[in-house]
């Protein structure tokens, strides 16, 4: 052992290589050899006159040994170079005298054993985990250690004096250390350390003396030098390797490449009998294996030895194919990005539970092998070369899937790409998050408009090839379809007056006798009195694509809440249907035309120029050819001229239809619609208090007299001398008025309009000033209520008008301004009649209810108003005002009157409390009471 301690010795040598001119004084290259290793040092003459002062006092160093201080031309080359020479013999002198035992510290630290040096490095490393061991250890932190310290150690402790004289140097401390940690990170370089030619790459160390490791973290190393890997298999929770590997293998199983044939642990079929030379014990507590960063070009068969493993990262390697993960059967997170995979078959034989799956950066064109992958939740496909949009289908239709990544690929030029995307999704495309993004509602709207496109075609194509066999069987299927029958041919229609709208009653036949369980599907009849047609219905169950064709229509059919209390029994009736029959009872009872079909239904009230007193409710059927008003039973008082019903009990509505082709103009309102033809009959005002409806329904209507290509071109009429001079086709909108391509005008409200309206509620104010409308609405209600025991509400037709400092109720025509051209006389009543005005200040307290009607309010005011307010009042307000209010709460009696008022919209009644109450601060200095009513 003497013998090879003086051979390593022996080794060791040093020399100064040259000298370096610094500033204003000169720095010796110190190189120091020790075995394969050096590294070179640099130091001025007055770095080597303070350590021949320490080994002088310390190390009984001859103090002549060091050559002279020259104070004259210390920086001439000459005295430099005799230097040199002189101060390498005293460094050699010092290496065969002080280098036969321990190193001396200052010696060893001017020579930079403690970073190059292997006894150096350890003995640094000791002494460091000496006073700062305890500490690391309790605050439970990742400790860092470099390749050389490690191949250190290992190399001291096969040495025959592993440590030095000195005790807090001595190697026990680490071994203490590394026996008790528990997160490592061991850290190479690049290239050789330092000033030396030291490649940590190439340095073996063993991973064997540490015993409770839970995290390790190994990086830019070099596997073939790792040992003692299979010795953490016990203990090890969380393992990442990068820049290291070729293989899994050499990580995983590195004793494997010793055996031909092996098999894991628990593995199936190493019984006596089988051709396996060896056993390897299994990773049983690895739950993380990141190995992102490296050079595997396969994912090979030591995956068996991790079957505890749930999150998995190989990105940034050279895969081509995706094998042996059905071993993995707790894998839910796996990472395959930048790689070189081209294409996945089946990937859900061998990623059962995967729900985050990562593939970006790679090389794939189609996603056909993603389809069965039903656990997915999270999948990123950036940076593919995905071209066609119709390879998403194959994960569209994924249950789980929450989050897709598209970018980066062909498919994404598209301008309408992430629209199409979603709508592959159907019903599920507002829950996806595309790109990192979540859909935002006009994507939303886009993609409905989308899918009912796809519906139509697809339901186009079923007729189309079914024929004539549109009865089938009865399927297991739950969704049904209602197919009609015309038993009896029609007679010829009564003769119509050309632009004249079509009425007729819509009835139904008395109920069919009810069938058993074993009897055929059930039959209904129904019976249109103006076609003569007597309707067989049959219903049964079919395929879910033909309903879910209709299902938007069944979603329409649903009347606001404030409707449904005066819907007579027949609208009652229509409201319960669902899509299919609706759309069964509209083409066998409704449609006029061939080919007609529904495109939207809307319940909302109607007013008729020819009786613009009454407000009527109906269901307003808007098809590709005309408009159909289903109205209660009350229309049948009105002025029109209807066909005889011969049974007056079967009579279910009645039912107008406007074409359009006869429509000539639209007047369109923040909250109606008004629908102008050429005569009194074809002036309808819709009334559906919605802005977002009427913007909704107005989109609609475009889009159908775009579709309409029966309009005729209009034919000259007789005009008056202005009217030549006025007309415009010019095809585009004109101050407030837009001529659509069909020749139909859109006339929207002007400045004028909003001018009277202003002058109107101004005229009540004393003394007049000029003021601004903060808020318009539609809205239903009544200023006063009955106080007997259980009152009533009679909910009338108002328009509410909300000003800086007023708010008030008024009666407003909607349909017979602005005037329709065949009018030859003003109207009998006034467009604006105010009903109630009262001052903003006159407000008590506000009331809100969420039960019956979601979007009623009640204003509990003052008897008494203002003194700018009485003048217009009529004397019965003073005789009503008697009894307790039943809405007014707690202090509201004789001295209180309320204003129950209805708003259809939600987010309109939020923005008139909004209103109120910010103008009501700001009159009363403090904020409006709100109190909910239930």
């Amino acid at each position: 052992m003497e013998a090879a301690g003086a051979s390593e010795e022996r080794r060791r040598s040093v020399c100064i290589l040259g000298s370096e001119l610094v500033e204003n004084y000169t720095v010796y290259v110190i190189q120091v050899t020790d075995g394969a290793h050096r590294w070179t040092v640099k130091h001025r003459y007055s770095d080597f006159h303070e350590l021949h002062e320490k080994l002088s006092a310390d190390w009984q160093v001859d103090k002549q040994l060091l050559p002279p201080k020259k104070m004259l031309g210390k920086n001439s080359p000459g005295l430099v170079e005799r230097r040199r020479r002189e101060l390498e013999v005293y460094l050699q002198t010092l290496f065969l005298r002080l280098l036969s035992s321990a190193t001396p510290p200052p010696l060893a630290s001017f020579l930079h054993f403690d970073l190059y040096e292997r006894s150096g490095v350890a003995a640094a490393l000791a002494e460091a985990l000496f006073h700062r061991g305890e500490d690391l250890l309790a605050g439970g932190q990742v400790y860092c250690l470099r390749p050389l310290q490690l191949h250190s150690v290992w190399e001291q402790l096969h040495l025959s004096t592993p440590s030095g004289p000195e005790l807090h140097t001595h190697l026990a401390h680490i071994l203490d250390f590394t026996c008790r940690l528990r997160y490592l990170k061991i850290q190479g370089t690049q290239g050789p350390i330092g000033t030396s030619n030291i490649q940590e790459s190439s340095l073996t160390f063993d991973l064997s003396i540490f015993k409770s490791l839970l995290h390790a973290e190994v990086s830019e190393c070099s596997s073939q030098q790792i040992q003692g890997l299979p010795s953490l298999r016990r203990t090890l929770v969380t393992c990442s390797v990068h820049h290291t590997t070729p293989s899994m293998m050499a990580i995983l199983a590195p004793e494997a490449s010793e055996f031909p044939q092996w098999e894991a642990e628990s593995a199936e079929g190493a019984g006596p009998g089988s051709h396996v030379t060896a056993v390897i014990p299994l990773w049983s507590k690895l739950t993380t294996l990141d190995l992102s960063h490296n050079t595997i070009t396969e994912i090979d068969a030591s995956v068996k030895l991790v079957p505890e493993v749930e999150f998995l990262d190989l990105s940034h390697n050279q895969l081509q194919s995706v094998d042996h993960l059905q071993y993995l059967y707790n894998l839910i997170h796996l990472d395959l990005s930048y790689n070189s995979l081209e294409v996945l078959q089946s990937a859900h034989t061998r990623l059962g539970n995967i729900q985050t799956l990562n593939l970006a950066g790679n090389r794939l064109e189609t996603l056909s092998g993603l389809n069965k992958l039903y656990s997915l939740v999270n999948l990123d496909l950036s940076h593919n070369l995905i071209a066609q949009l119709q390879e998403v289908r194959s994960v569209a239709g994924l249950p789980c899937l929450e989050r897709l990544s598209l970018t980066h690929n062909p498919l994404c030029c598209s301008p309408d790409y992430r629209t199409r995307t979603l709508a592959l999704f159907w019903d599920r495309a507002a829950e996806v998050c595309l790109d990192g993004t979540a859909p935002s509602q006009q994507e939303v709207d886009t993609v409905e408009v989308l899918k009912a496109i796809q519906k139509a075609k697809e339901t186009k194509d079923k007729l189309h090839s079914g024929g004539d066999k549109r009865v089938g069987p009865p399927s297991d299927a739950t969704s049904s379809c209602c197919c009609s029958f015309p038993s009896l041919t029609a007679p010829p229609s009564p003769p119509q007056v050309a632009g004249e709208p079509s009425l007729s009653p819509l009835s139904a036949a008395p109920p069919a006798v009810s069938s058993s369980p074993s009897s055929p599907p059930s039959l209904q009849k129904a019976y249109c009195s103006s076609q003569g047609n007597d309707v067989c219905t049959s219903s049964y169950d079919l395929g879910d694509d033909l309903s879910s064709e209709l299902q938007r229509l069944t979603e329409e059919n649903q009347p606001p809440a404030h409707l449904l209390a005066g819907l007579s029994p027949g609208q009652a009736l229509l409201a319960g249907l669902p899509g299919p029959a609706l759309q069964t009872l509209f083409k066998s009872c409704i449609a006029q035309w061939e080919g007609e079909e529904v495109r939207q239904v809307l319940w909302l009230s109607v007013i008729f120029y020819i009786s613009p007193e009454t407000e009527v409710t109906s269901c307003l059927l808007l098809s590709n050819k005309a408009i159909y008003f289903l109205l209660e039973d009350s229309a049948s008082s009105l002025k029109w001229d209807i066909a005889d019903q011969s049974d007056p009990e079967l009579c279910l509505c009645v039912c107008l239809s406007i074409s359009l082709s006869d429509l000539l103009s639209v007047n369109v309102g923040l909250l109606c619609v008004c629908w102008m033809g050429g005569s009194a009959c074809q002036v309808v005002c819709c009334v559906s208090r919605d802005s977002y409806g009427t913007s909704h329904f107005l989109k609609e209507l475009m889009s159908a007299l775009s579709l309409d290509r029966t309009r005729p071109d209009p034919e000259p009429v007789e005009q008056d001398f202005y009217t030549q001079f006025t007309s415009t086709t010019s095809g585009k909108m004109q101050n407030y008025e837009l001529v659509h391509s069909s020749r139909v005008r859109f006339i929207y409200p002007n400045e004028d309009e909003m001018g009277d309206l202003t002058f109107i509620v101004a005229d009540r104010k004393s003394p007049a000033s000029s003021f601004n409308i903060l808020l318009y609405l539609l809205v239903t209600g009544h200023a006063y209520q009955d106080h007997g025991s259980t009152p009533a509400p009679w909910l009338h037709p108002r328009t509410l008008v909300l000003t800086a400092s007023h708010i008030f109720l008024l009666d407003e025509d909607y349909v017979s301004y602005p005037l329709p051209d065949f009018a030859k006389e003003p109207p009998c009543r006034e467009r604006y009649q105010v009903r109630e005005a009262r001052r903003i200040r006159d407000v008590e307290r506000v009331l809100l209810g969420y039960q019956t009607y979601p979007q009623a309010l009640t204003l509990v005011l003052d008897e008494l108003p203002g003194p700018d307010l009485l003048p217009p009042l009529h004397v019965d307000h003073f005789s009503r005002g008697e009894g307790p209010s039943p809405g007014g709460g707690a202090g509201g009696g004789a001295q209180e009157v309320t204003w129950c008022i209805f708003v259809p919209a939600a987010d309109s009644r939020e923005r008139l409390v909004a209103l109120l109450a910010r103008q009501w601060e700001a009159l009363c200095s403090r904020e409006l009471p709100l109190e909910l009513t239930g």
